[in-house]
């Protein structure tokens, strides 16, 4: 049987967020527990609907994408956030890139490939544009510590010391499991998925001071 994944949408044009909800209807194991049209009222919705999956826009009123989307992984570091714009710059993708977000989606999309995204970014695959991953394969998409949180930053240096994940937790006065959680994060945010591939990028880089 397939999974039923819940959605939160956020967009603050009324006709674009119910455009899409109606869109979704068709996919019976998507279900729309809640709309916002600012990012406000998104991030309290995300708090008490707990959605599988967070479909946002990114120019929102009284907050916008990237300081919601901070405030959502503050609240909720396993939030799978998929951006859903019209901007179609690498300079845009880039940054929610780094913010945390697992997917991003141009409004042009058709029903099916933005029903494709959700149950990818749900079963844990990030998704961006052409665009950026011939960028990031290029080389051109630069890691920034500044995309970390104060946390993540912590873990990140301890990680390219060599500590392993248990040492992390006691030198940083948290649960194993929590520090192996933003060791995770860490990896996701520079696109890499062992510690040695981080340790390359960080002496490369030269941002492991």
């Amino acid at each position: 049987m397939t999974q039923i994944i819940s959605l939160v949408i956020a967009d603050d044009h009324t006709l674009m967020r119910q455009g899409v909800v109606k869109m979704l209807d068709v996919y019976e194991d998507i279900t729309v527990l809640a709309e916002c049209d600012n990012g406000i009222d998104l991030t309290k919705a995300v708090i008490v609907y707990q959605p599988d999956v967070i479909l946002m826009d990114i120019a929102m009123p009284k907050m916008n994408g990237l300081v919601a989307i901070e405030k959502i992984l503050l609240q909720r570091p396993d939030s799978k956030v998929l951006v859903l714009t019209m901007h179609n710059e690498l300079e845009y993708m880039e940054a929610f890139y780094h913010s945390g977000a697992v997917g991003y989606v141009l409004k042009d999309a058709t029903g099916d490939e933005l029903y494709e995204v959700i149950r990818k970014v749900y079963g844990g695959v990030r998704v961006f544009p052409p665009l950026l991953e011939e960028a990031i394969k290029q080389g051109n998409v630069r890691p920034s510590l500044e995309n970390l949180t104060r946390r993540e930053r912590e873990v990140f240096h301890l990680v390219v010391q060599g500590h392993p994940t248990k040492e992390i937790g006691r030198l940083l006065n948290m649960a194993t499991k929590t520090a192996e959680h933003h060791r995770g994060k860490v990896l996701q945010k520079f696109n890499v998925t062992t510690t040695a591939e981080l340790i390359h990028i960080a002496v490369k880089k030269n941002i492991y001071h």
